[in-house]
């Protein structure tokens, strides 16, 4: 399931969008979960994780440019497509690292070539992606690198791993932990605790909260190696584009 939002305050156009949506998935047998946005604010309010985001840059209220750079806040991963009436407008959407632009009026085979460029960066990303095996309860546990949220030490050996939507139990330190992961996306901010920085929401005082709702504490000692680390990875990101 490849997750599209379409953020427009024009009907026509999201309606042609998810007319070429549909027709592409059809054709190509792939899956699209499509939600469509009337204004950047009811797209910051959604808080749902998308793999790809139409985005208007002319709109009223928040124009796209601003709601991409508190997007961006919230998702670091989607992929942005920017939609505009003037192609000038695409060169200062650069500023946001966009993933590609359309310009206003266009026909549907434009948005095909965006989609098929999605599909295969998709495709590339998942046969690429890490995979941790880790000592479960009841037996190895494999599990993607880029859906574990936080590790959690809870004594005697044991820790449990959070991610979007499942926990689960395993042996093992954080340090045995860190001794497996190879990426630079994971801090320990408690000595309790590893998180995923890519899935981090907010930072109140001493508590880090998750994009699905786990509060982390922040010791008073590393809070300033945590902000180091944070940036350096916000940095490392935004460089990537």
């Amino acid at each position: 399931m490849i997750n599209i939002a379409i953020c427009d305050d024009d009907n026509d156009i999201i309606k042609t969008l998810k007319e070429a949506i549909s027709e592409y998935s059809t054709a190509n047998s792939l899956e699209f979960k499509v939600q469509s946005f009337g204004c950047g604010e009811k797209l910051l309010e959604s808080k749902i994780n998308f793999d790809l985001v139409f985005l208007d840059i002319e709109m009223s209220g928040i124009d796209g440019l601003k709601t991409a750079q508190l997007f961006r806040q919230m998702d670091r991963r989607a992929k942005i497509v920017y939609v505009t009436n003037h192609s000038e407008c695409a060169l200062r959407s650069y500023a946001v690292h966009p993933f590609d632009f359309v310009v206003k009026p266009f026909k549907k085979e434009r948005i095909n070539s965006v989609l098929n460029e999605l599909s295969h960066y998709l495709s590339e990303d998942t046969e690429n992606e890490a995979v941790i095996q880790l000592k479960g309860e009841d037996g190895p546990l494999l599990l993607s690198l880029r859906n574990i949220y936080v590790f959690e030490y809870t004594g005697n050996r044991r820790i449990t791993v959070y991610t979007k939507s499942e926990k689960y139990r395993i042996k093992g330190s954080l340090s045995d932990i860190f001794a497996l992961i190879n990426s630079e996306s994971f801090v320990s901010p408690h000595k309790s605790f590893i998180i995923n920085m890519e899935h981090i929401d907010k930072l109140n005082s001493f508590t880090l909260y998750t994009t699905n709702g786990i509060e982390v504490p922040v010791a008073q000692k590393k809070l300033k190696e945590f902000h180091n680390e944070f940036s350096r990875f916000i940095k490392n990101y935004i460089r990537q584009g």
